[in-house]
């Protein structure tokens, strides 16, 4: 008996891949599919980082009202019923930009998309693939150094562009001139000025470093300008999110207001992308 369950579950995964490449199907297929034909959520997280990695929770959640039991679980006996509720999201996943078409674009991409959902995460999976891509899957993927140098080189913005520490990364910035400009010179901009918005004149995609040898403390993360991270999670718009941020033992890339809180930072500023990127255009 237990061999024909498995079977059945197993099939009907299959005919799910068959229907659809979305994002929801993947997450499906990755899920703990157990032999009564049904896939565990009990922690929920896997299935709803998926779903919130396009800004449609709510109105996913809420085709499956009728079939989630208060065991934790989703029947998926019924598979036409599923491939309907998956067919509904299928102009929601299409809408998604292609990823990495420039820095700030790329690292919104890697991101989840509310402040708070990278702690205690694993990563999005495209981020795990970008990172196995760009550097190789290591203990370091919380590191802000790390998710800027994945994000940076899978734009195809820079391939050399150091994965850390901070400290490598900014003597990096500063000894290439012709690849990266300093855009406010050669002062320090001090954080307690720009305690509640950037300073002007920043654009998408502008690295923040965060490095003074003195008084040492070292961050780094990418401003993504207002608006891009409401077009890429529209559920989310009225977070005001302009940044892209991971931190060291702290959280996973995630989408954050401005940055506020460094002592002293400077701006750069890539000022031409590589030609022939190795990461750009590469399968993940």
């Amino acid at each position: 008996m237990k061999r024909i369950l498995g079977i059945f579950c197993a099939l009907t995964l299959a005919a799910l891949s068959l229907f659809s490449t979305s994002a929801y199907d993947k997450a499906f297929q990755k899920g703990d599919a157990d032999l009564d034909g049904r896939i565990s959520i009990g922690d929920a997280t896997l299935i709803q980082r998926y779903i919130a990695e396009l800004g449609e929770s709510d109105g996913f959640w809420s085709f499956f009202a009728a079939d989630y039991d208060n065991n934790g679980v989703i029947n998926i006996h019924d598979v036409s019923s599923l491939q309907r509720t998956l067919a509904q999201f299928d102009s929601v996943t299409d809408s998604i930009p292609d990823g990495n078409a420039t820095i700030a674009q790329a690292a919104a991409t890697l991101c989840y998309p509310r402040y708070g959902d990278g702690v205690n995460a694993r990563g999005k999976q495209i981020y795990r693939d970008v990172y196995d891509l760009t550097i190789g899957i290591d203990e370091y993927m919380t590191a802000c150094n790390r998710f800027v140098c994945a994000a940076v080189r899978w734009s195809g913005a820079d391939d050399n562009y150091p994965a850390g520490d901070v400290g490598v990364q900014a003597d990096y910035l500063y000894a290439h001139p012709e690849k990266w400009e300093s855009v406010y010179g050669d002062t320090f901009l001090r954080g307690e000025d720009y305690r509640y918005a950037p300073p002007e004149g920043m654009q998408p995609g502008d690295v923040v470093i965060e490095y003074k040898a003195t008084n040492y403390r070292a961050h780094t993360f990418i401003y993504c300008g207002e608006g891009l991270i409401a077009t890429i999670y529209p559920a989310y718009a009225d977070n005001e999110y302009v940044s892209a941020n991971a931190s060291w033992g702290d959280n996973m890339p995630q989408c954050t207001g401005w940055y506020r809180w460094q002592p002293y930072f400077r701006v750069f500023r890539c000022k031409q992308y590589d030609t022939n990127s190795r990461y750009k255009n590469a399968a993940l």
